[in-house]
């Protein structure tokens, strides 16, 4: 599981979540990430406090990473304000409703229907793509460069793809490629990211 941890109250941890990094753990401590191509950005975010590592020195950046942990870290890499926002059906007793819920309220996230939010699903390209466009308040554009496999993109992630690729937060593969619903990995996140603060 991932490395944030959402509570209430100081000192107590979800049992299905590891205990993170100790805030004042430096990113470049970090032994997973020396030499990676998302080095320079995971210290950003790490630095910002907005993400963490876990607790065996690793950030794992090839690990792919959640919808609610994409959402938590968007609410705190962008100092989100909290908000009481919709409580999904499947969010209620996770630990990470309330950022889903700030974010839901911020209009940055959106359920796959009213009552469902998959906050356990590994969180797609295209849905990493059009939820980084709304935190970064980024009017879409509907011209973005044309990947080789731009017909798979969601007819509601184009728009946002585009947005994103054109403001060059976020890119495509060597091959052309987009891989719209391709996982994302902790490393793209964190890319995208500060590419977009």
């Amino acid at each position: 599981k991932f490395a944030i941890i959402a509570t209430e109250k100081p000192g107590v941890i979800d049992k299905e979540q590891p205990q993170p990094v100790e805030k004042d753990k430096k990113a470049i401590d970090l032994k997973d990430i020396q030499g990676h191509w998302a080095e320079k950005t995971i210290k950003e975010l790490v630095a910002s406090g907005a993400v963490s590592g876990y607790p065996d020195g690793t950030f794992q950046p090839n690990k792919t990473i959640t919808r609610a942990e994409f959402s938590t870290i968007l609410v705190k890499a962008f100092n989100l304000e909290t908000k009481t926002g919709k409580v999904f059906n499947d969010t209620a007793g996770h630990w990470a409703k309330d950022n889903i819920a700030t974010a839901q309220a911020h209009g940055i996230v959106s359920g796959y229907s009213d009552t469902t939010f998959g906050p356990n699903d590994n969180i797609t390209r295209e849905q990493m793509a059009v939820m980084i466009v709304k935190a970064a308040k980024l009017s879409e554009s509907a011209a973005g460069k044309t990947f080789a496999d731009s017909s798979q993109i969601s007819t509601w992630a184009q728009k946002a793809v585009a947005t994103a690729s054109e403001n060059q937060i976020i890119n495509g593969y060597p091959d052309n490629t987009f891989k719209p619903k391709a996982s994302a990995t902790r490393a793209e996140a964190a890319t995208v990211i500060v590419k977009a603060l």
